[in-house]
């Protein structure tokens, strides 16, 4: 149990690093948040710095959520055979223990998210589509670790 602690304690502390830039993006690109097809094509060097900062983190962050904290801290809850479960089991499980409101708003993000990874660089509505629901996606990946991250805090040692 100690070295699951440690575990999540880690992944924790690094998902917290990609919240607090992505946080840091976030509000830098107040604005000029949300772009339409014009405002797309005028982007400064500066405003494609803090949205790739922003995009970067957010990858990472839905990663590293997805990909280890959601398993681990079923293993820290003494949840059996959580690795070789299918994700959408996984999505399922946590979902009833309250950890995730609905699966579907996981499942939504993931969408946005790889909607975002196909770059529109010549279709300039497309691109600021897919950048304006990335942005507004973010307070719910946001809730979502705050909801993971709360329930890991409220477990006794």
């Amino acid at each position: 149990m100690v070295m699951m602690r440690l575990k999540l304690e880690k992944l924790f502390a690094e998902c917290d690093k990609h919240l607090a830039r992505i946080n840091r993006a976030y509000t830098k690109m107040a604005g000029f948040m949300p772009l339409d097809a014009t405002q797309y094509q005028q982007l400064s060097d500066d405003e494609i710095e803090h949205i790739d900062q922003f995009l970067f983190r957010f990858a990472k962050l839905q990663d590293a959520i997805g990909e280890r904290v959601f398993v681990v801290l079923l293993e820290f809850l003494q949840e059996e055979g959580i690795k070789a479960k299918p994700f959408v089991d996984i999505l399922n499980r946590l979902e009833q223990l309250g950890l995730l409101e609905d699966k579907n708003d996981w499942l939504a993000l993931r969408k946005i998210r790889n909607n975002i990874a196909h770059q529109y660089e010549d279709e300039p509505q497309l691109a600021a589509e897919a950048l304006n629901a990335i942005y507004a996606a973010k307070p719910g990946l946001e809730k979502i670790y705050a909801t993971l991250k709360a329930r890991y805090v409220l477990v006794p040692e």
